[in-house]
């Protein structure tokens, strides 16, 4: 997030002495990432420099466990925690848990105009995730894809708050009149999120193991150009279209996408689950930075105008919601094109 959390530096300097042998000498808070619940940090320590996560509300075991899993057989881009004294893979203080990583000097391929062999070689190590066997210590850690459920429960709380009034403030205000003003198209997108989740319920491809938020920003280049993937928090065992779609119709140019599939291996897109998992993020978007919004009482307003920001731009003409109105449309015409043959 964008501001600090309630949490004293000198606290957070304490916990990593005590419990990971580090002497640290200084703190800098990094106001990066789009997560409500957590907060970055870049420790300069006797050792090296690590990077710190500090997550409020709990974190979930695979986040830890599947970058370790993946390491242990061989694909080392999976940047994984480091372990305490105790061989925690976390500190937990109160709501809080402190989570430590190697510093990566690197830059974040967000923004970033990729080179084809770097395109192509994300694919060689998404390709690997994908066929990376399911080991009893992740199928333990990591929640399966259950289709067409998540955020609706999150979206009625802030419907229900914009519907009674009852919020404060100018960004409350303006966002409740922009939810209003897209009520349609908010409904259009709920109602395919549940059509296609009950589709993909009845046939589900094969799964594997999703990273789940696989966009450039948790993509690290470091200074010798190789790839790291961090932000391991949505890691989910579900079909790979979970971590395609942020490959196929996202806005990349389209020698990016070329060059990836050609490290991928494997173009053969299942657009049932692709324009499914579309909608998905549309919809966890919408629960999201309505949460922020209407539900946290914890965002200072430069995260709170940043949250009115995104939620507006989700309806922009390149945005998820017409990304994920093309993938229905292919789906479709995918569907009518299998009939037909059939015929």
């Amino acid at each position: 997030m964008l501001e600090k959390p309630n949490f004293p530096d000198e606290d957070i300097i304490e916990l990593l002495e005590s419990n990971y042998r580090l002497n640290i000498d200084a703190l800098e808070f990094l106001p990066i990432g789009n997560d409500q619940r957590a907060w970055a940090y870049r420790a300069f320590a006797n050792s090296g420099d690590c990077f710190l996560k500090l997550r409020k509300g709990g974190t979930r075991q695979a986040a830890l466990v599947a970058p370790h899993e993946l390491r242990r057989m061989g694909i080392d881009q999976a940047l994984a925690p480091l372990s305490t004294i105790s061989g925690d893979l976390r500190v937990s203080c109160e709501d809080f848990d402190l989570i430590l990583y190697p510093y990566i000097d690197g830059r974040s391929a967000w923004g970033m105009s990729l080179a084809p062999a770097q395109a192509r070689r994300w694919g060689e190590i998404m390709r690997r995730i994908h066929s990376a066997a399911l080991s009893p210590a992740i199928i333990g850690a990591t929640p399966r894809e259950v289709f067409g459920v998540k955020w609706l429960p999150k979206i009625a709380r802030v419907e229900e708050v914009i519907t009674s009034g009852d919020f404060n403030g100018d960004v409350a205000a303006a966002t409740a009149q922009e939810w209003r003003e897209q009520e349609a198209e908010i409904e259009l997108c709920r109602n395919r999120y549940l059509e296609l989740g009950a589709q993909l319920s009845g046939q589900p491809p094969p799964f594997a193991l999703c990273h789940a938020d696989i966009h450039t920003a948790n993509i690290i280049i470091d200074a010798d150009e190789r790839i790291w993937i961090v932000d391991w928090d949505e890691t989910v065992i579900a079909p790979r279209e979970r971590d395609l779609m942020f490959f196929v119709l996202d806005g990349h140019a389209s020698d990016f996408t070329e060059a990836f599939f050609a490290g991928y291996g494997d173009d053969d897109i299942n657009w049932l689950a692709l324009a499914y998992y579309k909608y998905d993020w549309v919809i966890q978007e919408f629960g999201d930075y309505g949460e922020r919004v209407f539900l946290s009482t914890e965002l200072g307003e430069q995260d709170l105008q940043a949250s009115l920001r995104e939620f507006k731009r989700l309806f922009a003409s390149d945005d998820v919601i017409a990304r994920a109105h093309r993938a229905f449309a292919i789906f479709q015409k995918v569907t009518a094109e299998a009939d037909a043959d059939i015929g």
